[in-house]
This record gives C-alpha cells, sequence and structure tokens, in this order.
C-alpha cells in the first residue's frame, strides 16, 4: 500500500511533465515508461483534453487512483455512491471494494444522507462515532455484509472512504 501511496504524487508529477505533444496513446505510454524507470508499473488513461484522468498502479491488488473515476465493476448496486462526489481511487479489499472520495457539503449533509440512501436500500445503520473532531464514521449491515463510511474534514472538501465487503 506505501507504494499506492508514493505512486500517485509521482505520477501526478510525471503528467505534468509530460505535457507535450503528440497523440494521446503516445503521451499515455511516455508516463507509463517514466514511472517504470521508478519502479512503478502503471497503466495511464488521459481524457479527453489530453489531462490525465486515472492511473491504474499494477500492485497486484487492482488500486486505481485519479479524478472524478467510475465505480469499480462489481461494486454492489444496493450501495448508492452519489453522482457529486469525484472518486478519486478505487480499490479491491477482501470480499469487497474501498472508495474514496471528495464531496462537498458538511459533515452532517453527508451523514444524513448517506442514512436515507442505505436505508431505503434495506441496509440498517449498526454504529455511528466520531473518534475526533474532524472525523466521523458510520456502519451498516445488511444480509451478510457491511457498508462503513469515514467522514473527514480539514479541506475544501470532505474527504469520504466508502468500505463494502462481506462480513469477516
Amino acid at each position: 500500500m506505501l507504494k499506492l501511496k508514493l505512486a500517485f504524487p509521482a505520477m501526478a508529477g510525471l503528467a505534468i511533465s509530460a505535457c507535450g505533444g503528440g497523440s494521446d496513446e503516445a503521451r499515455e505510454k511516455q508516463i507509463e515508461a517514466e514511472a517504470a524507470k521508478h519502479g512503478i508499473d502503471a497503466d495511464v488513461e488521459l481524457d479527453e483534453n489530453g489531462e490525465v484522468k486515472s492511473v491504474t498502479v499494477n500492485n497486484g491488488m487492482g488500486a486505481v487512483v485519479g479524478k472524478n473515476l467510475s465505480l469499480p465493476d462489481g461494486f454492489p448496486s444496493d450501495v448508492p455512491v452519489p453522482d457529486s462526489w469525484s472518486i478519486m481511487s478505487t480499490s479491491p479489499v477482501p470480499n469487497g471494494f474501498m472508495v474514496s472520495a471528495m464531496t462537498d457539503g458538511s459533515t452532517d449533509d453527508v451523514l444524513a444522507a448517506l442514512r436515507k440512501s442505505l436505508t431505503a436500500k434495506g441496509w440498517t445503520e449498526e454504529a455511528t462515532d466520531q473518534p475526533n473532531p474532524m472525523m466521523s464514521r458510520i456502519n451498516f449491515v445488511k444480509d451478510d455484509r457491511m457498508t462503513n463510511a469515514t467522514l473527514i474534514a480539514g479541506g475544501p472538501q470532505l474527504t469520504v472512504q466508502f468500505v463494502t465487503m462481506k462480513k469477516p
């Protein structure tokens, strides 16, 4: 996981340095080659403007980092993730998924929206806590699964880390 945390800033820097001419495919390959020089096996996808849309760091776990990403294939349809969230990373966890996103709004508003949307999909709130003034957590269960959201305030947007998986 350390490799993933270090790779994203490195890839962002590579994206800036690779802003030359040429086709998008050539630029993607150039960024990927530069990453390989640093021991990072990555796949880069550019958006329609030639900007880095996502970077898949091939660390054997299938983690994807970027901005405005899509939910991963197989993500449960009964776990609503609002369109207003800008998904920044996705990664598989044992028997599930972890999604990190940024969103506008207050912690209270996001918690209320999560309660409403997950309850409407048949989830039951199991616990909530606030380990410190900038962090709140909420846990839901359904069938043999659990879904947890951790909200972290402290920047221009709220960070939400969302985990959904089968119960251990």
